[in-house]
């Protein structure tokens, strides 16, 4: 089955939700927005996707969109078969990148900011380089309703993230 590079850059994106608890494995309708219908459906169609709705006690209801087997499949087939070109790799990010991917590494372990850089912790770092690692995927923006009113916003590294930071660190040893 040949994929377009939008359908492949869908599952990827998708596969990056699985990870965020919150969101119990699933990207929300809201983040599936940023991508055309016509391709969503298709994945949809062809088994890679499904969509999944959640309720809570609360009455909260998620709706996203959610990785089937066959799609997690397909995406570690494409895994194994493409060569990771140098330009993926964790040595395309500078040593700034880098520095603020270990912080956000750490703050995600610490349960006091809630496993996020909180916003007001972010702003101490040069804007164009978080930015930068932000709309490279690097990073994944959060907001948090905890205590009924109280929003929390704040980052969190993605995979591609650890995996860039897991690999500057074997370069190094």
């Amino acid at each position: 089955m040949l994929l377009t590079q939008q359908h492949s850059t869908i599952l990827k994106a998708v596969e990056q939700f699985q990870q965020i608890e919150k969101y119990q494995g699933v990207m929300p309708r809201k983040h599936a927005c940023l991508f055309r219908d016509e391709d969503v459906s298709d994945l949809v169609d062809q088994g890679l996707l499904d969509w999944a709705k959640f309720t809570f006690d609360c009455g909260k209801e998620l709706k996203g969109l959610r990785l089937t087997v066959k799609g997690q499949r397909l995406l570690d087939q494409q895994l194994r078969n493409a060569e990771m070109p140098a330009q993926i790799t964790g040595t395309e990010l500078a040593y700034e990148h880098l520095l603020i991917l270990e912080d956000l590494h750490h703050f995600c372990r610490m349960p006091r900011y809630r496993r996020m850089m909180p916003e007001k912790k972010a702003r101490h770092y040069n804007p164009t380089d978080f930015e930068d690692l932000l709309h490279r995927g690097y990073i994944l923006k959060v907001r948090l309703k905890a205590d009924g009113e109280q929003t929390f916003k704040g980052y969190v590294i993605s995979t591609k993230g650890e995996h860039a930071l897991a690999e500057a660190r074997q370069a190094i040893q």
